[in-house]
Protein backbone atom coordinates (compact mmCIF):
# COMPACT_ATOMS: atom_id res chain seq x y z
CA UNK A 1 0.00 0.00 0.00
CA UNK A 2 2.89 2.22 1.08
CA UNK A 3 4.55 1.95 -2.60
CA UNK A 4 1.52 2.17 -4.05
CA UNK A 5 1.26 5.84 -2.39
CA UNK A 6 4.96 6.62 -2.94
CA UNK A 7 6.32 6.10 0.33
CA UNK A 8 9.53 4.43 1.04
CA UNK A 9 11.18 3.23 3.54
CA UNK A 10 15.21 2.66 3.14
CA UNK A 11 15.18 -1.25 4.40
CA UNK A 12 17.90 -3.28 5.15
CA UNK A 13 18.22 -4.53 1.25
CA UNK A 14 18.34 -0.92 0.69
CA UNK A 15 20.67 -0.03 2.90
CA UNK A 16 22.97 -3.37 1.38
CA UNK A 17 22.95 -2.13 -1.88
CA UNK A 18 24.46 1.30 -1.21
CA UNK A 19 26.65 -0.21 0.27
CA UNK A 20 27.46 -1.85 -2.44
CA UNK A 21 26.87 0.88 -5.43
CA UNK A 22 27.43 4.15 -3.16
CA UNK A 23 27.76 6.58 -6.38
CA UNK A 24 24.91 9.03 -5.27
CA UNK A 25 22.80 11.28 -8.30
CA UNK A 26 22.01 14.64 -7.88
CA UNK A 27 20.05 17.24 -9.68
CA UNK A 28 21.27 20.55 -9.66
CA UNK A 29 20.56 23.67 -11.68
CA UNK A 30 23.43 24.80 -14.07
CA UNK A 31 24.55 28.34 -12.98
CA UNK A 32 24.85 29.38 -16.74
CA UNK A 33 21.57 28.08 -18.30
CA UNK A 34 19.38 27.45 -15.89
CA UNK A 35 18.53 23.86 -17.19
CA UNK A 36 18.72 21.13 -14.70
CA UNK A 37 21.76 18.79 -14.98
CA UNK A 38 21.98 15.62 -13.44
CA UNK A 39 25.26 15.00 -11.84
CA UNK A 40 26.45 11.21 -10.49
CA UNK A 41 28.65 11.49 -7.74
CA UNK A 42 31.26 8.65 -7.80
CA UNK A 43 32.96 6.66 -5.32
CA UNK A 44 36.72 7.38 -5.51
CA UNK A 45 38.53 4.09 -6.82
CA UNK A 46 41.76 2.91 -5.79
CA UNK A 47 43.66 5.17 -7.95
CA UNK A 48 41.51 8.12 -7.65
CA UNK A 49 41.90 7.84 -3.75
CA UNK A 50 45.42 7.53 -3.71
CA UNK A 51 45.45 10.78 -5.84
CA UNK A 52 42.36 12.51 -3.31
CA UNK A 53 44.79 11.41 -0.03
CA UNK A 54 47.23 13.34 -1.14
CA UNK A 55 44.98 16.30 -2.55
CA UNK A 56 43.17 15.95 0.76
CA UNK A 57 45.52 15.84 3.20
CA UNK A 58 44.88 19.82 4.96
CA UNK A 59 41.20 18.96 4.47
CA UNK A 60 42.15 15.17 6.42
CA UNK A 61 44.06 16.78 9.12
CA UNK A 62 41.41 19.71 9.84
CA UNK A 63 38.92 16.93 10.53
CA UNK A 64 41.16 14.67 12.45
CA UNK A 65 41.81 18.03 14.52
CA UNK A 66 37.79 17.76 15.46
CA UNK A 67 38.39 14.26 17.56
CA UNK A 68 39.28 14.84 20.81
CA UNK A 69 41.28 12.00 22.16
CA UNK A 70 43.12 11.24 25.40
CA UNK A 71 41.71 13.07 29.12
CA UNK A 72 37.88 14.15 28.18
CA UNK A 73 38.00 12.63 24.30
CA UNK A 74 35.76 10.56 23.16
CA UNK A 75 34.05 7.65 25.22
CA UNK A 76 31.91 4.96 24.16
CA UNK A 77 28.79 6.30 22.58
CA UNK A 78 29.73 9.53 22.70
CA UNK A 79 29.55 11.66 19.29
CA UNK A 80 32.19 12.86 17.27
CA UNK A 81 32.27 16.69 15.89
CA UNK A 82 28.50 18.12 14.98
CA UNK A 83 27.77 18.69 11.05
CA UNK A 84 28.68 22.57 12.29
CA UNK A 85 32.54 21.85 12.56
CA UNK A 86 32.62 19.82 9.92
CA UNK A 87 30.96 22.23 7.68
CA UNK A 88 33.81 24.85 8.87
CA UNK A 89 36.43 22.34 8.25
CA UNK A 90 34.98 22.13 4.50
CA UNK A 91 34.73 26.15 4.56
CA UNK A 92 38.56 26.35 5.11
CA UNK A 93 39.41 24.58 2.40
CA UNK A 94 36.88 25.18 0.12
CA UNK A 95 38.66 25.24 -2.94
CA UNK A 96 40.07 21.66 -1.84
CA UNK A 97 36.58 20.11 -1.03
CA UNK A 98 35.24 21.50 -5.06
CA UNK A 99 37.99 19.59 -6.13
CA UNK A 100 37.52 16.62 -4.61
CA UNK A 101 33.62 16.80 -5.69
CA UNK A 102 34.76 17.43 -9.00
CA UNK A 103 37.03 14.80 -9.75
CA UNK A 104 33.72 12.53 -8.20
CA UNK A 105 31.15 13.76 -10.10
CA UNK A 106 33.51 14.81 -13.30
CA UNK A 107 32.85 18.35 -13.18
CA UNK A 108 35.07 21.11 -13.31
CA UNK A 109 35.53 22.67 -10.37
CA UNK A 110 34.73 26.22 -11.32
CA UNK A 111 31.25 25.01 -12.40
CA UNK A 112 30.48 23.91 -8.86
CA UNK A 113 31.75 26.94 -7.07
CA UNK A 114 29.22 28.82 -9.04
CA UNK A 115 25.84 26.12 -8.10
CA UNK A 116 23.42 27.87 -5.50
CA UNK A 117 23.91 27.49 -1.85
CA UNK A 118 20.98 24.99 -2.39
CA UNK A 119 22.44 22.99 -4.78
CA UNK A 120 25.99 23.00 -3.60
CA UNK A 121 25.04 21.46 -0.48
CA UNK A 122 23.01 18.82 -1.99
CA UNK A 123 26.13 18.26 -4.29
CA UNK A 124 28.31 17.90 -0.75
CA UNK A 125 25.50 15.75 0.93
CA UNK A 126 26.15 13.29 -2.30
CA UNK A 127 29.84 13.76 -2.41
CA UNK A 128 29.44 12.36 1.76
CA UNK A 129 27.18 9.67 0.86
CA UNK A 130 29.47 8.28 -1.74
CA UNK A 131 32.61 9.24 -0.26
CA UNK A 132 32.05 9.11 3.22
CA UNK A 133 34.24 5.83 4.09
CA UNK A 134 36.78 6.97 2.12
CA UNK A 135 37.19 10.09 4.36
CA UNK A 136 36.24 8.16 7.70
CA UNK A 137 38.77 6.03 7.26
CA UNK A 138 41.82 8.19 6.28
CA UNK A 139 40.74 10.16 9.22
CA UNK A 140 40.34 7.63 11.73
CA UNK A 141 43.88 6.44 11.12
CA UNK A 142 45.49 9.79 11.93
CA UNK A 143 43.49 10.45 15.12
CA UNK A 144 44.88 6.91 15.76
CA UNK A 145 48.07 7.86 14.97
CA UNK A 146 47.77 10.90 16.68
CA UNK A 147 46.49 8.87 19.93
CA UNK A 148 49.34 6.60 19.82
CA UNK A 149 52.01 9.31 19.73
CA UNK A 150 50.54 11.37 22.53
CA UNK A 151 50.03 8.10 24.56
CA UNK A 152 53.88 7.17 23.68
CA UNK A 153 55.64 10.88 24.45
CA UNK A 154 56.65 10.98 27.87
CA UNK A 155 55.54 13.52 30.24
CA UNK A 156 57.42 16.26 31.32
CA UNK A 157 58.56 14.79 34.85
CA UNK A 158 59.99 11.39 33.03
CA UNK A 159 62.52 13.82 31.40
CA UNK A 160 66.22 12.84 32.16
CA UNK A 161 67.62 13.91 35.22
CA UNK A 162 70.98 15.42 36.15
CA UNK A 163 72.17 12.62 38.07
CA UNK A 164 71.53 10.43 35.55
CA UNK A 165 73.30 11.73 32.55
CA UNK A 166 76.13 12.94 34.65
CA UNK A 167 78.07 9.70 34.68
CA UNK A 168 77.35 8.90 30.93
CA UNK A 169 78.47 12.24 30.25
CA UNK A 170 81.15 11.56 32.18
CA UNK A 171 82.30 8.39 30.96
CA UNK A 172 81.81 9.71 27.55
CA UNK A 173 84.31 12.52 27.89
CA UNK A 174 87.01 9.93 29.43
CA UNK A 175 86.86 7.06 26.25
CA UNK A 176 86.90 10.40 23.62
CA UNK A 177 89.92 11.25 25.99
CA UNK A 178 91.49 8.06 25.55
CA UNK A 179 90.77 7.22 22.15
Amino acid sequence: MEAERGLHHPSAADHELSVLFPDRDVTVWDPDTGDAVSLTVREFCFREGLEATALARPLLQALAALVPIGEGGLEAGEEGPDALAIEGALAAHAALWLELAARACGRDADWLARLSDADGRALSEAMWAANGAFFLRRVVAQVAARAKRETASPSPSTGCSTSSSAPATGAATSSSASA
